[in-house]
């Protein structure tokens, strides 16, 4: 990511107030991550079951519909990954402007949204043979989010260098 945006703004998020109090915080990062995870299970679960119902797997409800019921729930869960994961990121935006994993997360996130949008939004998609492939590829974007996730975490933990 420090090669897309400059080292001095990850320097500034980490010096802002709120990026400085949660970094200094023994139980703010922890209870902000507890809340990130379940906006991305809430999140997640809806993505999963409109993707495997425009495969044909699960439920037997017309996907439109379906889509519809699942929306509240999906956006809740980005709502709360979103605000949740801005404050995290701040606390340690140099660390994370240097990770390979964290930019694998957000550019699957950015192909995840556009991709779950198509379906939603493009007529006839439900059902049809283009659709099921955005579906299957939507899943490997969901997939590899919640994978790249955990990689910042070990690979923080781990101590291994930044890419």
């Amino acid at each position: 990511m420090y090669r897309i945006l400059p080292q001095s703004f990850f320097e500034w998020c980490a010096a802002t107030p709120i990026g400085r109090f949660i970094a200094a915080s023994v139980w703010t990062m922890p209870i902000l991550e507890t809340f990130h995870i379940m906006g991305l299970a809430l999140l997640l679960g809806a993505a999963f079951t409109l993707n495997l119902t425009v495969l044909g797997v699960g439920v037997r409800i017309p996907s439109e519909r379906l889509a519809r019921q699942l929306f509240p729930w999906a956006f809740g869960g980005l709502l709360i990954a979103i605000v949740t994961g801005i404050p995290m990121f701040m606390s340690a935006a140099p660390l994370y402007g240097h990770s390979g994993p964290f930019a694998l997360k957000m550019s699957l996130l950015v192909s995840a949204i556009v991709l779950q949008t198509v379906i939603h939004k493009v007529p006839r998609m439900y059902g049809s043979t283009g659709g099921r492939i955005v579906a299957c590829l939507t899943l490997v974007c969901w997939f590899g989010i919640a994978y790249a996730g955990r990689a910042i975490a070990f690979s923080n933990l781990l101590g291994m260098q930044p890419y």
